[in-house]
Formats: C-alpha cells, structure tokens, sequence
C-alpha cells in the first residue's frame, strides 16, 4: 500500500532508473528493438514490447524473444544483435527529451545529496542523453547494462549503485544503508528491484498506468510532481 508523502520517510540519496523517469525514451527503444527483431524474421507489436519486454536490459529482451519464437540464440548473436539496436538508436537520439520537470528534480536533489543511475540502457546513450541537457555533472555514478551480468528485476544494478555512493571519494556517505537510498522508477521490474536490495520506490506512472504500479511504497503520475524536500532529508 502506498503512503501520502507526509508520512513518508525521506532518504539520505536518490538512486533514478533512467528510460521512462528521467528520459521520454521507451517508445525508441521499442521502435529500435522491434526493428532488429523483425529483420531477424521475429515480429512483436508495441503492445507485445510493453507487455513483455519493458524494463528488461536489451541482453535479456533478446534472448526472451528468441526463446518466445522458439529458436536458439548464442551469446556472441546477442551481442551482435544489442549493437545494431544500439546503432539504430543512436542515430536517432537527438530526438529524445527529458520529461517536463526532470531536469528540475535532478538539479534539485543534486543540491541536497548524492544522486546515481541504476538502467538497463547502455552507458554512451545514457551520458550522451545527460550531457546534451547539462545533467552529467549532477550523478555520482552511473551504472548501466554495460556494468552488471544480470538484468532487472535482479538488484545487482541497484546495489552496485549503491556500492558506488559508498565509496565517493570524500567519505562522507560511506555510512550509507539501503534502506536511506530512495529509487525512482517507472517499470514493474525496476520496483521489484529496488525492494530486492533493500531500498524504497517511488513509481511515476511515464510509461504504465497507476493502478499497476502498487507495488511501490510511492506512486506519482509524472515526475513533476516530486519536489526534492520531499525525498531528500538534508542538504550536503
């Protein structure tokens, strides 16, 4: 059940997943999955994407896809078929826009503690995305596909964020717990991974509707709607 912000526990930092909370990016990374796989002879609808493969790292979502169709698919294929996606993608990345308010909220919590990203997205479209609206500077670190094995809804993405904001250079968030670490996501993947390391969510309805995202402590439809006294309890 979720909780009023009144009563809800502020954190000590903010770990955000990226595409659908701070990027309006599901629907390229939809068109440019769908694209790779139907040039593999696999054809899903947006419908099936949203469904199936939404919050997934692009390693895990082909190999779904190719065990759904029923054919077998080597390490060394998905690799192949992640960078022609990531191909693809970037040559439409101009195109992408943080949501209203995004870049408020970020600059805002940067300004009171530390911020990380936690995403299943690959890290050069991630920094590209952040530096072309002046937001690299306000993460501490930022972990993506690229750094970890296992894809959402395992936590090894969060907690590696996490392990990140520990060990910051100045010392002073080395103290860090879990539980003081607030997630800001917007799939049902990434919620499961946050409580499964330990952390508290809060869910913006960018990409489902509301009434699925009750398993998060929080649920917001936009992410203008959160204001950084709300989440973070000090400044720095």
């Amino acid at each position: 059940m979720t909780v009023p912000f009144s009563e809800f526990r502020r954190a000590r930092a903010v770990i955000f997943d990226f595409d659908g909370v701070i990027a309006d990016t599901e629907w390229l990374h939809s068109d440019t999955f769908r694209k790779v796989l139907e040039e593999e002879g696999i054809r899903i609808t947006p419908e099936d994407h949203d469904r199936r493969f939404l919050g997934i790292n692009d390693r895990a979502g082909f190999a779904l896809a190719f065990e759904d169709a029923g054919r077998a698919l080597e390490s060394g294929e998905v690799v192949r078929l992640v960078e022609r996606k990531s191909v693809y993608y970037g040559a439409r990345i101009e195109e992408i826009r943080p949501f209203p308010g995004a870049a408020e909220l970020v600059r805002a919590l940067a300004a009171r503690g530390p911020l990380a990203i936690a995403s299943g997205g690959r890290r050069h479209e991630i920094e590209a995305i952040l530096i072309a609206n002046g937001l690299r500077r306000d993460f501490r670190a930022i972990l993506s596909a690229d750094d970890v094995a296992r894809s959402k809804p395992d936590p090894e993405g969060m907690l590696l964020a996490f392990e990140a904001l520990r060990a910051e250079e100045s010392g002073r968030w080395s103290d860090l717990e879990p539980a003081e670490c607030l997630v800001i996501e917007d799939s049902l993947p990434g919620i499961d991974a946050a409580h499964a390391a330990g952390m508290r969510c809060v869910a913006v309805a960018h990409t489902y509707p509301r009434e699925r995202l009750g398993g998060a402590d929080r649920v917001v439809e936009r992410i203008a709607d959160l204001r950084a006294e709300e989440v973070i309890e000090r400044k720095r």
